[in-house]
């Protein structure tokens, strides 16, 4: 089983990117509740799978759960109440807890000696973790400092409900989810643009840790298969 555990990772960290442009195409006529509970619950799966894809050691998944259950629980607790602090516990919490699942993963991969599925597995659930983990941190900026965005496609709106565009529940979570991802691939749409300092910043650095993290592990796949193909063939002359 734990031979698949990155393949899981992957797997709904890939329907979590999916099931919020739909929750958002079908958010409107659904129960707010039923709304936010869908990503919620698509988000509390995606937490379970992490701390079992670093299931390998006792005492990450230790640290990983001390993380994880308390963010389910604020992250269920929002479902039923709109508490300013609980949201931004709840977005901090999944900062951290994303944060050292990144860093677990990314010495799996810089500790393997050759390449296989689970290394490209463990790649791309690093770079999707990553996009999911900026999201969160946009969430905590605009609670932090409502305004810190603007948005093209909802200038008729009021001012309250652009500011409430940017948090990771119910139809609204697809616009941090999709803000972050354009930023770390230098898309630049400009139809979500940061207005405070502190926004143009995160996002410069986003855009750079995902192109270095790309260039970075390009290289290693590249060292790795290079290396790989070496000792086969050193086998192979030695028989």
């Amino acid at each position: 089983m734990l031979r698949h555990r990155f393949d899981i990772l992957l797997g709904v960290l890939t329907l979590l990117l999916l099931s919020a442009p739909l929750v958002g195409l079908f958010g409107p006529g659904l129960h707010p509740i039923l709304a936010r509970g869908t990503v919620t619950l698509v988000f509390a799966a995606m937490l379970i799978s992490a701390v079992f894809a670093v299931s390998q050691r006792r005492i990450t998944v230790i640290v990983a759960l001390s993380l994880a259950v308390p963010a389910i629980l604020l992250g269920g607790l929002n479902l039923f109440v709109d508490w300013h602090w609980s949201v931004i516990a709840a977005e901090v919490l999944d900062v951290c807890f994303l944060g050292y699942i990144v860093i677990v993963i990314l010495r799996y991969l810089f500790a393997a000696e050759r390449i296989s599925l689970d290394t490209i597995c463990a790649s791309l659930c690093v770079y999707l973790v990553l996009g999911v983990l900026w999201s969160s941190v946009y969430c905590i900026v605009e609670a932090l400092e409502p305004g810190s965005f603007a948005f093209s496609f909802a200038e008729d709106l009021p001012e309250d409900g652009q500011r409430g565009l940017m948090r990771l529940s119910g139809e609204r979570a697809v616009f941090p989810l999709y803000y972050s991802f354009v930023t770390m691939t230098t898309l630049g749409y400009g139809d979500i643009a940061p207005i405070s300092s502190a926004a143009r910043m995160l996002s410069a650095i986003e855009a750079i840790m995902g192109q270095l993290y790309l260039a970075v592990l390009v290289a290693r796949l590249v060292g790795l298969h290079i290396s790989q193909g070496a000792a086969g063939r050193s086998s192979a002359e030695q028989a």
